[in-house]
């Protein structure tokens, strides 16, 4: 029977990491390429197809997680004031950190500046689901817990969506601003690493990151 378990549990964590290295590379660089970096023109930047899209990627992550570790889907309700506190942290030091864009999206009719509030609330949970689910929970079972969150955060750090636009600021000479988005993205990691423990799911550290993001998203795009 154990080592029935065991072979199971190594599968498992095989198949975890697999879905990870496919999520962050090939899907990552090419359904979500670095919108930054990107012309207005780009097919990026369509709506609702790109709100479609991200959603899309949710529901068939969140189904194959609940098959695979179904544990990581604790209820929130356990833990409500981590998911308000940290869900108004969030939208606050977001709201802070892209306060002048984001005023100027008020004026953006209603309809679109929700459509990139939703989006970037699925990526924020997306990347929650990959690498607080599939990533830590899978270096968990290998390695000290500490590690495999130190590890999840830089991995986190360097991600495609990350580190595209550093790269690019650096080879534009802007170091201060790679410095300063590097300190943002350890400090974020942590947070949400932290909260992933704290927790035990991914529910509440996928919803004060979806927050977050769609505080970015709708103060760019919209």
């Amino acid at each position: 029977m154990n080592s029935r378990s065991s072979v199971s549990d190594n599968t498992k964590v095989w198949w975890c990491l697999g879905l990870f290295l496919l999520m962050e590379i090939p899907v990552r660089l090419w359904l979500q390429p670095d919108p930054w970096l990107l012309k207005p023109t780009h097919w990026y930047f369509m709506q609702p197809m790109r709100f479609f899209l991200e959603l899309g990627l949710i529901v068939f992550l969140v189904a194959v997680i609940r098959t695979m570790l179904p544990q990581l889907f604790v209820s929130p309700r356990k833990h409500l004031d981590f998911l308000v506190i940290g869900s108004i942290g969030s939208i606050v030091l977001f709201g802070f950190l892209e306060y002048e864009q984001l005023k100027a999206s008020l004026s953006v009719e209603a309809s679109y500046w929700a459509l990139w509030f939703f989006t970037g609330f699925c990526i924020g949970v997306g990347q929650e689901l990959t690498f607080r689910g599939l990533l830590f929970t899978s270096l968990a079972k290998r390695m000290n817990k500490n590690l495999a969150g130190l590890i999840t955060t830089i991995i986190f750090v360097i991600a495609p969506l990350h580190s595209v636009r550093m790269f690019d600021l650096y080879a534009g000479g802007h170091l201060g601003v790679v410095l300063l988005l590097v300190a943002i993205y350890f400090a974020a990691g942590f947070l949400f690493q932290w909260l992933r423990e704290r927790t035990g799911g991914v529910i509440v550290p996928g919803v004060v990151h979806g927050f977050g993001n769609a505080i970015t998203w709708v103060a760019v795009f919209s």
